[in-house]
């Protein structure tokens, strides 16, 4: 293990190529012990009702162990028991108090209320468990973030907003929420992770009518980045490799770095992918831009503990979560087979717990709860 000042986007791409070059051969580790993912509740499928679901955007749950489920085309959170009974419904579209416009995720801090985060009504707001809504605290953010996912911190959440610089750029901060609504405080500066060009490369550019739309290309490698609750940040500066660097907030650097297999794009795959692509772009996409082989790193999650979580697709229905700790040791790698989750959607980890979006027949979204099951 290596420890480096912290650099700029493009040069912590550079150390990642580097450490890779000189760790070549390393291989696959030995004596890391396997734990594996036990479901205990799914929970979706329904035609209709509060079991249909079509974009789930938050998950989260409450010391009884109920379960909280935030619909995006509804806007609304539907609970459910521990059983995955529907017990129910909080919050629906609108403006006024209790409701959402274009919410983007849901967290239970430490302070035992429901945080939902608004973007389209510019605030927080709370409620209590039994659903009734309890305040709204106004924000300014910089940008919309798609899925929202702060760390719980006591009496705070941890976060990250972008502040513009100038017309065409912006720095990222990663916040401190208190959740007693007295401020906001600024942990320090996101570190830089990928380019530009890293972007650009990855990402159809498809001119139309009145605009640009903007697509990643599957499974093209890309940055992944995430941060923990002291305010460092974990970056792949390209998911091409499997080299992670953690960036202090006091510019010490950790590198993660091993040599694996790539593991090939079958046929049905790709041509799976290229008839959801086609159904919904317009003409003129060149799909010689998707790749033969996999990245080697899908995601990196940060628990509750601000232990890394590195997600690696081994195979239609298995995924492999290579777990460190802050210090770049491994814990474990864990191991979920059997089912399908998206990349891109909610996932959860609070102690042994883990929740996550599973995708079921007709690739329809489901809840998904899971146990950790420790072994050697």
């Amino acid at each position: 293990m290596v420890r480096r000042r912290a650099l700029s986007g493009v040069a912590l791409l550079a150390l990642a190529m580097a450490v890779v070059a000189c760790d070549r051969g390393a291989g696959e580790r030995t004596s890391v012990p396997v734990w594996t993912l036990r479901e205990t509740v799914r929970i979706g499928g329904g035609d209709e009702g509060p079991t249909s679901f079509s974009w789930i955007k938050g998950l989260a749950e409450d010391a009884n162990g109920q379960l909280y489920v935030y619909e995006q085309s509804t806007q609304d959170i539907r609970v459910f028991d521990a059983n995955g009974q529907h017990v129910r419904t909080l919050g629906r579209r609108g403006s006024g108090p209790g409701e959402l416009r274009n919410a983007e995720g849901i967290v239970f801090a430490s302070d035992g209320a429901l945080w939902v985060r608004d973007a389209a009504n510019g605030r927080f707001s709370r409620f209590d468990r039994s659903g009734t809504p309890l305040d709204a605290w106004s924000m300014t953010w910089c940008s919309s973030q798609g899925t929202w996912a702060p760390l719980v911190r006591d009496g705070r959440l941890v976060d990250s907003d972008c502040v513009p610089l100038s017309s065409d750029d912006d720095v990222e901060l990663i916040l401190s929420y208190r959740t007693d609504r007295s401020g906001v405080d600024t942990l320090g500066q996101r570190a830089s992770c990928g380019t530009r060009a890293q972007f650009e490369a990855t990402t159809w550019i498809i001119p139309i009518d009145g605009g640009t739309r903007y697509r990643p290309i599957p499974w093209a490698p890309r940055p992944a980045a995430a941060f923990d609750g002291t305010g460092a940040t974990w970056c792949a500066p390209t998911t091409a490799t499997y080299t992670v660097l953690r960036v202090g907030r006091d510019g010490d650097t950790v590198r993660i770095s091993r040599e694996l297999a790539p593991i090939p794009v079958s046929t049905s795959e790709r041509d799976s992918v290229i008839a959801v692509v086609k159904a919904g772009a317009p003409s003129g996409v060149d799909y010689s831009r998707i790749p033969t082989t996999k990245p080697l790193i899908a995601r990196l999650t940060v628990d509750d503990q601000d232990r890394l979580w590195v997600r690696r697709d081994v195979a239609a229905d298995t995924i492999m979560f290579d777990l460190y700790r802050a210090d770049g040791t491994t814990e474990a790698t864990v191991s979920l087979t059997g089912v399908r989750t998206p990349v891109w959607s909610p996932f959860l980890v609070r102690g042994d717990v883990v929740l996550l979006v599973l995708l079921g027949e007709d690739d329809v979204p489901q809840v998904g709860r899971f146990v950790l099951q420790r072994g050697n």
